[in-house]
């Protein structure tokens, strides 16, 4: 039952977070102002075709898992899971940042239950009860960023997107793919990518502003 709840929470996680990504980079490249629209078309082209990766990455449950990770591969994708909401968390700005006391909460939230979640992994328990609610604050619109990734969103849910911890999302839900044996080696790949991704972010956004303009530090707490 519990391996059952596990591969359908991974698969629903999947599809959530394919379809927030591939309209995200649809959003980015519609409304970014930034002048250098070659690279703005590189950057939204490189999030649909992550959301794309996600939305068929379920198919990796349909048939028998094959070499379970182990060593430097293992270690890699456990600590991956937690650390990509931490490096997520820098993007509104370095620290505690966030843009509202709200998305503060849900990191603080996402971080430690992501920790956990790494922890029952390699205990080899029962992980469904804490990805669950991970995949749920994931997704939530929450978001009051006005950055051209959220314009579709806000326009969609009254002024909050799902747009912040969603990156995370799917590094875990590769990572968690890869640790369960199922398409383990282009998962890890997938992982690193995503980790690279969020850097980029995490690093060009709060001292920079780029690529995410307009969503830069605690400018509205509520």
């Amino acid at each position: 039952m519990n391996n059952k709840l596990e591969n359908l929470t991974i698969r629903i996680g999947f599809i959530l977070a394919g379809a927030i990504i591939t309209v995200t980079g649809i959003s980015y490249g519609m409304h970014s102002p930034f002048q250098i629209r070659p690279l703005v078309w590189l950057i939204a082209i490189a999030f649909i075709c992550i959301g794309l990766i996600s939305l068929e990455w379920p198919r990796a449950f349909g048939g028998s898992p094959h070499k379970i990770p182990k060593g430097n591969q293992k270690l890699f994708l456990l600590a991956a899971i937690p650390f990509s909401f931490i490096l997520d968390s820098q993007i509104c700005g370095l620290g505690l940042m966030a843009c509202s006391t709200t998305c503060n909460l849900i990191s603080f939230a996402t971080i430690a239950l992501a920790i956990i979640l790494a922890l029952r992994i390699n205990q080899d328990k029962p992980v469904a009860i804490v990805l669950i609610p991970i995949v749920i604050l994931s997704v939530i619109p929450h978001c009051i960023c006005d950055a051209p990734i959220n314009t579709i969103w806000r326009n969609l849910f009254n002024g909050v997107a799902p747009t912040c911890y969603i990156i995370p999302l799917a590094t875990t839900l590769f990572a968690l793919t890869a640790l369960r044996g199922r398409r383990s080696r282009l998962s890890t790949i997938l992982v690193v990518v995503m980790l690279v991704v969020t850097l980029f972010i995490a690093i060009g956004n709060p001292l920079f502003g780029f690529p995410w303009e307009g969503c830069v530090g605690n400018h509205n707490m509520m």
